[in-house]
């Protein structure tokens, strides 16, 4: 299986029939012809070592186990569903360019694992290569993107919701996991995922990103600019990293401070109202 994502090539050595049950990946299907830069290479059903020291980090996350060894050599990734009977296991080298599983189909969860192990090699094979999966919402208009960042709960989705309603010519690039690429030119991309939360929004599109827009709920609306350094610090803690692992991390964070010295940012106090969604329409079409 072959898929095509934010303009990179990602392999994946199981049966391409299975993206049927994973509709989220079907607009990324990428044939054995397409051009693009080969990301990384994730082989399955591989017979892996146990670990047998203490993982660097432990994580809780949507009723799921995830547990990281970082070592000098590889990087090494657990993954268990609460009360769940597998235990799913990775390892990649420190570049994340061959990644090998012991992930099997036909076990309960499996293909959850297999979307989480996807999700998770991108993110760090790409890190080495100028691009960043960020927690956001993002909207197209005219061919030029925007995204609305924060935590969840914070409005994002709502505000997009607005733009569609109220901006003509909106719509939606993704909900949740948009991914953001600094190209060699200088310009910033904004991208599709196969991960949008709960919206199904499955875009394998690409805008130039015009604006990033960090939400914060409040009793009236208002846009205030940020300087490069806020705009570096917060796209920072919405974007997926392992803040452990210095060596991705060297590179995520390279790669962030490109992007808040070229994009503007602002922070959005917004009520959830079409007179937010307009405010901050004015400034996306501002030269």
């Amino acid at each position: 299986m072959r898929l095509q994502i934010a303009g990179f090539i990602v392999e994946v050595n199981c049966d391409e029939r299975l993206v049927g049950q994973m509709p989220n990946y079907l607009p990324f299907i990428a044939s054995e012809t397409e051009q693009g830069d080969v990301l990384c290479r994730i082989d399955v059903g591989c017979t892996l070592p146990d670990e047998t020291t203490v993982p660097d980090i432990v994580q809780y996350i949507d009723g799921k186990e995830l547990s990281i060894w970082l070592r000098s050599g590889y990087c090494g990734v657990s993954l268990k569903f609460h009360n769940g009977a597998f235990l799913y296991r990775l390892r990649a080298d420190r570049n994340w360019t061959y990644i090998q599983t012991d992930w099997v189909p036909g076990n309960p969860d499996s293909l959850w694992v297999l979307n989480d192990f996807i999700m998770i090699a991108f993110i760090y094979s790409a890190a080495f290569h100028h691009t960043v999966l960020v927690h956001a919402s993002s909207v197209v208009v005219s061919g030029e993107g925007c995204a609305f960042v924060g935590p969840s709960g914070v409005g994002k989705s709502t505000h997009s919701r607005l733009w569609l309603q109220y901006i003509p010519g909106a719509w939606l690039l993704n909900d949740d996991q948009p991914v953001l690429r600094y190209m060699p030119d200088g310009r910033v991309c904004i991208y599709g995922s196969p991960w949008s939360g709960k919206t199904p929004c499955y875009e394998n599109a690409k805008a130039r990103l015009r604006r990033l827009y960090f939400m914060k709920q409040a009793s009236s609306n208002r846009l205030l600019p940020l300087d490069g350094v806020q705009v570096f610090q917060k796209l920072m803690v919405a974007t997926s990293l392992i803040g452990r692992d210095t060596f991705s991390f060297s590179a995520i964070s390279e790669t962030l401070a490109k992007i808040a010295g070229v994009v503007c940012g602002y922070m959005l106090e917004n009520r959830p109202e079409r007179e937010a969604a307009l405010l901050s329409y004015e400034v996306f079409v501002e030269d």
